[in-house]
C-alpha cells in the first residue's frame, strides 16, 4: 500500500516554511506515514477522510506504537493538515 498522493505530499511539505531540513524531516515523514499503514492495514487516505477514524488512529499510535515523542502522529496529521486544509484538534480537545 503506497500513500495515494504521496508526491503532492512531498511538495506541500517542501513548501512548509517551518520545516528546516528538507529532505530528512520529508524522507522521516513519508517513512512514518507508511509505517501507520502497514501498522493498520489501511491508507491515510481514508483515515484523514473521517474525523472519527482519525482519532480512534491517533489513539491507536499513542497505544500500540509506544509513540511517546509524537513523531508517528505528527506525520498523520500533517497528512490530514495536507489534505483538509485545517489542523486535527489535540486528543484532549477532541469532541466527536
Amino acid at each position: 500500500m503506497m500513500i495515494l498522493r504521496e508526491r503532492d505530499f512531498v511538495e506541500y511539505l517542501n513548501n512548509d516554511p517551518n520545516i528546516k531540513s528538507k529532505v530528512k524531516a520529508i524522507n522521516s515523514r513519508l517513512s512514518k506515514a507508511r509505517l501507520v499503514e502497514r501498522q493498520f492495514e489501511t491508507s491515510l487516505d481514508s483515515i484523514v477522510a473521517d474525523d472519527n477514524l482519525m482519532f480512534q488512529t491517533l489513539c491507536r499510535i499513542k497505544n500500540e506504537m509506544n509513540d511517546t515523542n509524537g513523531n508517528i502522529s505528527n506525520a498523520v496529521r500533517k497528512y490530514y493538515l495536507f489534505l483538509n486544509g485545517k489542523e486535527f484538534p489535540p486528543l484532549s480537545q477532541w469532541r466527536g
